[in-house]
């Protein structure tokens, strides 16, 4: 019984050991990270178009997405949290009461780098 207990118990330390090899290190944590950034770098190109905009725009009149390009490459794996840290990230922004929209890049720490008006 011992030997097979001992067994069992290998076969499932080298299933986890196994396992915990081919996971990627701290990807949920880079999942979130990268959540965290798409949303607080929107906040930043929607304070421009509001600097831009003027007062007579508020913040819930702007609409402000995640490039499409860029929102499938990061949903498919192919944009890392390295790659975002690196290249920043880049939005589409519309005003639909006002009619206008356009872009705006950010770089890798968050700052918008590039604002235009289509």
């Amino acid at each position: 019984m011992k030997k097979l207990l001992s067994l069992a118990t290998l076969t499932v330390l080298f299933s986890v050991s196994f396992g915990l090899t081919w996971m990627k290190p701290g990807s949920a944590n880079d999942d979130a990270k990268i959540e965290a950034r798409i949303a607080a770098w929107g906040r930043n190109c929607k304070n421009a178009v509001v600097s831009h905009m003027g007062s007579d725009v508020s913040m819930s009149d702007i609409n402000v997405t995640l490039g499409a390009t860029l929102q499938s490459s990061i949903d498919a794996g192919e944009t890392t949290l390295q790659d975002i840290n690196r290249g920043g990230l880049s939005y589409n922004w519309s005003v639909p009461k006002k009619k206008v929209s356009g872009y705006c890049n950010t770089d890798g720490k968050g700052n918008v780098t590039e604002f235009k008006l289509d």
